[in-house]
């Protein structure tokens, strides 16, 4: 996992290996993590976190869930471990502020509203600083 520490927020951002699966189990990370992006990875990642008792809230600016597994069988299994740990999402969502703990979203409805986090985790090569 690609660590980029911004001024006044940790970022972490994610490769496209299942060696972050791993990753995720032993760096330190907040109590409250924000994962931007809802592929098998970005899922497998977030219910790492919340099996270590984070509290994960996925982003996804499109309106499904996995949708790069829409077909596979994988993707009710994980879908039912996401239900299970309680792990929140938006869909159709989009961050259009980061300000220290606080990340500002809005819908595609134009509805804004704000979350508290002290970690995000993005897709690689995501420009967010």
């Amino acid at each position: 996992m690609l660590l980029t520490r911004c001024k006044n927020y940790h970022l972490y951002q994610l490769s496209q290996t299942e060696q972050e699966i791993q990753k995720a189990k032993t760096r330190e990370f907040g109590d409250r993590i924000l994962v931007m992006g809802s592929c098998f990875l970005d899922c497998q990642v977030a219910v790492e976190l919340a099996e270590q008792g984070k509290e994960v809230i996925i982003i996804e600016r499109l309106d499904e869930l996995l949708h790069d597994c829409l077909h596979s069988p994988m993707r009710a299994e994980l879908m039912k471990r996401l239900e299970a740990l309680v792990v929140l999402f938006y869909l159709e969502t989009i961050i259009i502020k980061v300000e220290k703990d606080q990340v500002y979203l809005m819908n595609q409805e134009n509805i804004k509203t704000s979350l508290t986090v002290d970690t995000i985790i993005v897709p690689k090569n995501y420009e967010f600083c």
